[in-house]
């Protein structure tokens, strides 16, 4: 019974970032070929893989030491984050130097943007830090209450004075929370009690969460919108700022809890398998999509069909091919396996 549960459990995680996953490449489609953005998808993804990273970061705590957990992150975040961003960087570069000729001042502008700024995989070296803290919370304490206190005190901070636009940390003073939710929830066995909850009530969960994060989404960007606003910004701390930061953190949680329910509803069907597959790849599409943006700005697509079929070009030509990619060839080769 319990390897039954805890293969149900991994299934449904990887059906939860598989989906994540395809959210972040259907708004980037999105975003870049109309400049349309809907906070249904921007609000949702990133929560969404901070929530799994904080569920699973409990359980690596539990299973090693802090020295071997730093010495992981580094190979699993920075080594990535080095790689990919030049990657980026080259490719950027050739695209430059074809259009434009060799221009030292935009190539040294553009290593900056995409090194110090993060522009290109900024979720690596943010996440990174944001474990940083954790190990070092888990280090000065093995108090449960006393390391909540501090988690809540460290995010009060980062709400309040992050505001550096370096590495993008000024975007961990929103997601740090969805990290410690995820934390608390691996921690006190949260999700499996789900299970335990009567089918019923579960249902009346779902659609609240539903009906929620439709309405919360609605009211703070509408359904749609040709300038995205996060809600969370560079600028310093304020109450006006932090109450449009409370309302997108809501379309987070909501949108994150519904569609964690659909990924416990799904995984029981043999028709979603897929999902569940690619939710191995999350890394590998997510890297290989953003190495594509270039290429993605230049589908021609009328803006009144948008989301119709940023959904088709996201799942059918761009998520899938990467995870096949990346499953029956890349993995394969000992340096990619190295760097992802």
């Amino acid at each position: 019974m319990k390897e039954q549960i805890a293969t149900n459990r991994l299934r449904e995680m990887d059906i939860y970032k598989a989906i994540a996953i395809i959210m972040v490449v259907y708004g980037h489609v999105a975003s870049n070929t109309v400049g349309v953005y809907s906070g249904f998808i921007s609000f949702v993804h990133m929560p969404i893989f901070y929530f799994v990273s904080g569920f699973f970061l409990y359980k690596e705590l539990k299973k090693y030491s802090e020295k071997e957990l730093v010495k992981k992150k580094c190979l699993r975040l920075i080594v990535p984050y080095i790689t990919w961003s030049f990657v980026a960087f080259m490719a950027n570069a050739v695209v430059t130097v074809a259009g434009k000729g060799m221009d030292m001042g935009i190539l040294m502008d553009d290593a900056v943007q995409i090194f110090i700024y993060a522009r290109s995989v900024w979720f690596f070296i943010q996440l990174f830090f944001a474990h940083m803290l954790f190990i070092l919370i888990h280090k000065v304490t093995d108090k449960k209450a006393l390391r909540a206190a501090l988690n809540i005190g460290i995010w009060a901070l980062l709400i309040v004075f992050c505001t550096t636009e370096i590495f993008c940390m000024w975007k961990i003073k929103w997601l740090y929370g969805f990290l410690l939710l995820g934390y608390v929830c691996g921690e006190y066995d949260v999700l499996p009690k789900i299970g335990t909850i009567k089918p019923k009530m579960r249902g009346a969960i779902f659609i609240f969460c539903l009906v929620g994060w439709i309405a919360v989404t609605v009211l703070s960007s509408g359904w749609y919108s040709t300038d995205l606003v996060y809600g969370f910004d560079d600028m310093p701390f304020s109450l006006k700022t932090f109450g449009i930061e409370l309302s997108v953190w809501a379309c987070g949680l909501l949108g994150m809890t519904t569609i964690y329910f659909v990924s416990r509803f799904i995984a029981g069907f043999r028709i979603f398998d897929i999902l569940y597959r690619m939710g191995s790849y999350t890394l590998d599409i997510y890297v290989g999509h953003m190495l594509l943006l270039f290429v993605i700005k230049r589908i021609t697509m009328p803006q009144d069909l948008v989301f119709v079929l940023s959904f088709i070009v996201a799942f059918f030509f761009i998520s899938v091919p990467l995870y096949i990619l990346a499953k029956y060839f890349l993995r394969k080769i000992e340096l990619y396996r190295m760097v992802t």
